[in-house]
């Protein structure tokens, strides 16, 4: 099965990150970024859905590093810096030619990034 795959990679606190990791669901709320990207998802009727499954969606943990040039407007960091941040990557899918644009707009207002990094690409699902 052919589908879409969305990534939104999400600043978070170490607190946050180390809470998630540790299993703790509820820390999902504690971030307004994060719970708005996964509201996103639980409100859409094709991001998230997979066969007879909707609101899908996983999370990877990591760090994430950049270093902004002079004529940025980094959230966090300074120009000319390498910056490294907790980081939560939410992927997410939807079928294959689904027109998900309201989903990615509403995904990109609510990040705080001058750039946020929100991947789609093509995928192929086993099942």
């Amino acid at each position: 099965m052919r589908m879409q795959v969305v990534r939104v990679h999400c600043p978070v606190s170490g607190n946050l990150l180390a809470r998630l990791q540790a299993g703790e669901a509820a820390a999902l709320a504690d971030d307004a970024v994060l719970s708005a990207v996964i509201a996103v998802i639980r409100g859409s009727d094709v991001l998230g859905a997979i066969g007879p499954y909707r609101g899908v969606f996983e999370l990877g943990f990591g760090l994430e590093s950049f270093v902004p040039q002079a004529e940025a407007v980094p959230t966090t960091g300074r120009a000319g810096e390498a910056a490294v941040v907790p980081t939560v990557v939410v992927k997410s899918y939807a079928p294959e030619g689904a027109d998900i644009a309201r989903e990615l707009a509403a995904i990109a207002a609510a990040h705080p990034w001058e750039i946020p990094v929100i991947e789609v690409g093509v995928v192929g699902l086993v099942g």
